[in-house]
């Protein structure tokens, strides 16, 4: 039997923002064979040590493309570090690192930590790939050696971030990008899905017990 029109769009609805908000989350903490044997991060995944590079493929997924800069001038993959980052375990360094999500996708947030352990004077700066947009811009702020700085953003971009911190560069470090490929449903969008599947379910059952 055919379902009504109303029916049957609000069952698309659900099942079109359903699939967008399956996507999962990405959260880049830096742990196991994340590195690489070259300087500018080529090469296979290898495990890391003391100053390893980040290898350019790590944190790659479907439609977003992570590569990761020393500063935005080098050709030098960011360096690994394994602790001492205001608490934080394994994490990313360098000069003035340039990190890039290129693609669709929603950036959550990052932490930022001091080396070692010391309040350190840095600078953070988002900007959006698609409007080359300052989507964040703190000015010279102090990042605390007892806990990591974390920016929470939440944002989306159809073409990508590029993340970068310094000049104090190595004397700070990242960890814990967090972000989604594609877009994330914002709470309106939630609601319509549940009203879609209520819709869905409450005819179903219905018809069940007809």
């Amino acid at each position: 039997m055919k379902l009504p029109t109303a029916l049957a769009t609000a069952f698309a609805t659900a099942l079109v923002f359903s699939a967008s908000a399956s996507q999962a989350m990405t959260v880049l903490t830096f742990d196991g064979n994340v590195c690489s044997q070259f300087s500018d991060g080529s090469g296979a995944l290898t495990s890391c040590s003391s100053g390893s590079r980040i290898n350019q493929s790590y944190g790659d997924v479907a439609g977003v493309d992570v590569s990761w800069r020393e500063s935005p001038a080098s050709s030098a993959s960011a360096a690994f570090w394994p602790d001492s980052y205001s608490g934080m375990s394994n994490v990313a360094y360098g000069d003035r690192p340039l990190i890039t999500l290129a693609g669709a996708v929603t950036l959550h947030s990052f932490d930022i930590g001091a080396w070692p352990n010391l309040n350190r004077d840095s600078q953070v700066t988002v900007v959006d790939l698609a409007t080359s947009t300052t989507v964040l811009s703190t000015g010279p702020i102090t990042i605390f050696g007892s806990a990591p700085t974390n920016f929470a953003l939440n944002l989306y971009s159809p073409a990508g971030f590029t993340i970068n911190f310094g000049p104090d560069g190595f004397n700070v470090a990242i960890d814990n990008i967090a972000f989604t490929a594609g877009v994330v449903p914002e709470p309106g969008t939630w609601a319509l899905l549940a009203a879609g599947l209520a819709v869905v379910g409450g005819v179903a059952r219905r018809r069940h017990t007809a």
